[in-house]
């Protein structure tokens, strides 16, 4: 199944309705499910969640798949996430709170959050501006906060710093390997 990430086949799509089905039958939370897709994949599984919400979910239960913001609710979605974060408060708190606890809305108010940060950066630093004008504590949500975990997948080592993890772990199975078979380790 591994291949270009440019869309879903059929096949893989298959694949997940019957790993969700499975993890379901089993009572298994869904991200079971995504994790096992993205291995077989070899995509994340924050990608594999957000196309079964958003594409294979919807079909189950007959409600649209992509529901356009006002301009509005995206005013009011920007203004919610920058005080929150200004209470010390996460962006997936703020907007799993704005969806009444339905994690399909949280990931649809999230999403949008982060888009609105990548495509609309002028749009954010002119709410962040008129709050602070109100009154209000506002952090800059484009600069990360050095003492906040990050949250995700780690990095891939590369160059020399994986040729030297390479060799500690190869020197650490050869330890092991001689301790189980009564040597001394070296």
């Amino acid at each position: 199944m591994k291949g270009t990430h440019t869309g879903w086949t059929e096949e893989e799509d298959a694949a997940l309705k019957r790993t969700v089905h499975d993890a379901r039958k089993k009572r298994l939370p869904l991200k079971a499910a995504f994790d096992e897709i993205a291995r077989e994949t070899d995509r994340k599984p924050n990608s594999v969640r957000n196309h079964y919400y958003t594409q294979l979910k919807p079909a189950e239960t007959a409600e649209p798949a992509f529901l356009p913001f006002t301009e509005e609710e995206t005013d009011r979605l920007l203004n919610t996430v920058l005080l929150a974060l200004g209470q010390g408060q996460s962006v997936r708190a703020c907007t799993l709170t704005m969806a009444n606890g339905d994690t399909r809305r949280m990931l649809r108010f999230q999403n949008k959050y982060r888009a609105l940060l990548k495509t609309q950066p002028d749009r954010v630093y002119a709410a962040r501006r008129a709050l602070i004008e109100q009154g209000h504590l506002v952090p800059d949500p484009f600069v990360r906060d050095p003492d906040t975990p990050h949250v995700g997948r780690p990095p891939k080592p590369s160059g020399e710093l994986e040729t030297r993890i390479r060799a500690l772990l190869d020197n650490l199975c050869r330890n092991l390997i001689a301790l189980t078979q009564g040597e001394t380790a070296g």
